[in-house]
């Protein structure tokens, strides 16, 4: 059984409608890939040991032969359609107080690459676009911050709709990285590794949930 990191928000009810996503939460992998795939929809591959912090990740190859310099490939998908994380990441993520997302990932590529995340619908389409300025370093694991924010300057693109449409509609969470010229048309597959996806609510809903817990202890 997979093990997922969530609190009373995942049961916790509004006008009698449960939340469709579950937040806080961070997937650790901790017993497959859950529903986690690579470049070309295939299920990444699971290890139990050796990802961020030690414990289990997932991996997926990509090769960059037939990309040129600045294309920029999804190389790793957490979608709906695959119910990737048991559908726990998608949905209305500015109704259910998202305000960060975060993911550790690591490469093997020998040099630095820029990363970046996409967020669509289900429909794949409109996405937004959130860039990682600062280059991830090969063979170690780096946790990439993307605070769910239109101020946020990390957005480069919303695909000609707006924030709050793409964000009231989460169905696809991918990322990717930008190739670089002494990578692009490289035949070579490297290894994309991925651990600890998370979603963080706003404080105050993590003090109302750590209320809420108190609360429930002590009728306990």
């Amino acid at each position: 059984m997979r093990v997922n990191t969530f609190t009373l928000a995942a049961i916790m009810t509004t006008t009698g409608s449960t939340f469709a996503v579950v937040v806080p939460f961070t997937e650790t992998f901790s017993a497959d890939s859950a529903g986690w795939r690579d470049s070309t929809s295939t299920a990444l591959n699971w290890f139990a040991s050796g990802g961020d912090g030690g414990t289990a990740y997932v991996s997926g190859p990509f090769n960059f032969v037939n990309n040129l310099a600045n294309d920029t490939p999804v190389i790793l998908r957490g979608q709906s359609n695959f119910n990737s994380s048991g559908g726990a990441i998608f949905g209305n993520w500015i109704a259910d107080g998202v305000t960060s997302f975060s993911i550790a990932v690591r490469h093997n590529a020998g040099q630095p690459l820029n990363f970046f995340s996409r967020f669509a619908s289900p429909a794949a389409f409109p996405g937004a676009v959130a860039v990682n300025f600062a280059p991830v370093m090969p063979n170690t694991w780096t946790t990439l911050t993307f605070p769910i924010d239109p101020s946020n300057p990390q957005f480069i693109s919303f695909e000609g709709s707006d924030f709050n449409t793409v964000f009231s509609n989460v169905g696809r969470v991918q990322v990717g990285v930008s190739v670089p010229a002494s990578m692009a048309g490289v035949d070579q597959s490297f290894a994309f590794d991925l651990d600890t996806v998370s979603l963080v609510p706003a404080p105050g809903a993590l003090a109302l949930l750590g209320v809420a817990g108190i609360f429930v202890r002590r009728r306990r």
